[in-house]
């Protein structure tokens, strides 16, 4: 379902406010739904004009467009009643999740290592919880291969035994070349160590349940299957089959990962923009880079562990809103380009061009209260003045310092920012960042207007590069490949 297109902004009274609405915290019990895993809170301050000063956004502003957000909430609701936004439903399914734990399960009695292969949205996600949570000692242990270097092929292939290790292929077309192409060269190496009775039972593929190559594959030589639910995007896809599997082979809670999620779902239904924070962070991006000129969008964690999660949001936010053309087929060309950082690493490397360059970003830190395990700094030279202030502090409170300190230096340079806290870093605060960028990311889509479901450029270089690999049906792209190649004059490549 695409969402609506953007209507007239409308001024429209909200309730009384103050500026600690501006931390979006508790969550309501809606429906019956509650957590036992901790909230996390937004907190959107550094994108207001009382923090930041003249160059922030106002509260004027945001209602301005709160008719436009109650509207785009109410089709969200309507879609999902449809059918037609399915990812809604993934961490409500205990069917699926049961089943996928009874999986995991006979998995890790099997075998050690689980080889993920997948691209994009079938594996930005798993690793991101696997970075994140880390396995349990009782875990298999979990290799994702997302690209097709041969080098970093060959690496993971030469650490494995294959006799102890299971391949998970996901695809739901089955024609992704760059999974296709590992799928096939470790089919053929198992076939080679097992024998071509044997091979099958080490495969699992993650497809389409009806239809599409790797669903025919897997039917003719008896593979076992899962499915990649149909109108799930890859992007939207972690809390289905496609990353439930290998995550729950590591030995990871995924009934907790998908708890966070329903609990943040309990929080982004309300058509109310100053309760919804996935709303409120929507729209005030929108704002920032559509009123503002911020068309850079920055996550920075103050954490190693979810360092990953940044990939994860960078193919969410940049394939769902990097559009050509609007829903009524005029030139957009949208989107705000996301990019990765960390803390407090990048301060070193990055952050003086946030703090000192143009105005052209918003910075979004995510912090977490509770770093466990922690690290006491010893007290040693205290009689140096330089370092002795350190001492008796932890890494996780010096880090969580170091944040701090970076926003308000921001703030003070009139930067946007926006702050996400985490308690601790768990599969249920996993869970519940996943639910929140999602929805964020269809209500930033019905806010430009655009279809943050499809993905036609991503398919103008697939269809180049099967022209190229000389696929069937693609001849005449070759004539069109050469064109543009001849175009390249020798006297601008050097060496």
């Amino acid at each position: 379902m695409a969402p609506p297109p953007a209507e007239p902004k409308s001024a429209t009274a909200s309730a009384c406010w103050c500026r600690s609405q501006l931390i979006c915290a508790e969550p309501a019990d809606i429906a019956g739904i509650v957590s036992t895993t901790p909230p996390i809170s937004l907190d959107v301050n550094g994108f207001f004009d009382h923090l930041i000063g003249e160059r922030g956004i106002t509260r004027a502003d945001v209602d301005s467009e709160a008719a436009r957000v109650g509207v785009i909430m109410d089709r969200l609701v309507a879609g999902r009643s449809a059918g037609e936004l399915p990812f809604y439903d993934l961490p409500y399914d205990q069917t699926a999740i049961d089943g996928v734990n009874e999986l995991a399960e006979d998995l890790r009695e099997r075998f050690d290592t689980l080889l993920v292969l997948g691209i994009g949205g079938s594996a930005l996600g798993t690793k991101t919880v696997l970075d994140a949570v880390g396995r349990s000692d009782d875990g298999l242990r979990v290799e994702v291969l997302d690209n097709v270097d041969p080098a970093t092929m060959s690496s993971v292939l030469g650490s494995i035994d294959l006799a102890r290790t299971a391949v998970n292929v996901i695809s739901k077309s089955g024609q992704t070349a760059e999974t296709m192409s590992q799928f096939l060269i470790v089919r053929d190496r198992l076939r080679g160590e097992l024998g071509a009775d044997a091979y099958g039972s080490h495969i699992i593929a993650t497809t389409d349940p009806d239809s599409g190559t790797l669903r025919e594959i897997a039917d003719k030589e008896g593979f076992r299957t899962l499915p990649v639910p149909p109108g799930v995007g890859g992007r939207f896809s972690v809390l289905s089959a496609v990353g439930l599997l290998p995550i729950a082979a590591a030995g990871i809670d995924i009934n907790e990962l998908c708890e966070g999620a329903r609990a943040m779902d309990a929080r982004t239904r309300g058509r109310d923009v100053w309760a919804n924070p996935a709303a409120l962070h929507a729209t005030l991006l929108h704002l920032a880079a559509t009123e503002r000129g911020r068309n850079i969008h920055v996550v920075m964690p103050y954490c190693d562990a979810l360092l990953r999660f940044g990939e994860w949001y960078g193919q969410l936010w940049a394939e769902s809103l990097g559009k050509r053309h609007d829903l009524t087929g005029a030139l957009a060309e949208v989107g705000q380009t996301p990019v990765r950082a960390l803390g407090a690493t990048d301060q070193h490397s990055q952050v003086q061009l946030y703090i000192e360059g143009p105005h052209d970003k918003v910075i979004t830190f995510i912090r977490v209260a509770r770093h466990q395990p922690d690290l006491t700094i010893p007290p040693s030279y205290q009689d140096v003045d330089g370092i002795s202030y350190l001492c008796g502090h932890t890494l996780g409170e010096l880090l969580n310092m170091e944040q701090r300190a970076t926003e308000l230096a921001l703030a003070g340079a009139g930067r946007m920012t926006s702050l996400i806290e985490l308690e601790r870093v768990d599969a249920g605060a996993i869970g519940q960042l996943f639910h929140l960028f999602e929805v964020q990311t269809l209500v930033a889509g019905g806010l430009l207007g655009i279809d943050p479901l499809d993905q036609p450029g991503v398919e103008d270089g697939k269809r180049l590069t099967y022209a190229m690999a000389g696929r069937s049906g693609y001849e005449e792209l070759v004539s069109e490949v050469n064109a543009q190649l001849a175009k390249k004059r020798e006297d601008l490549v050097l060496g």
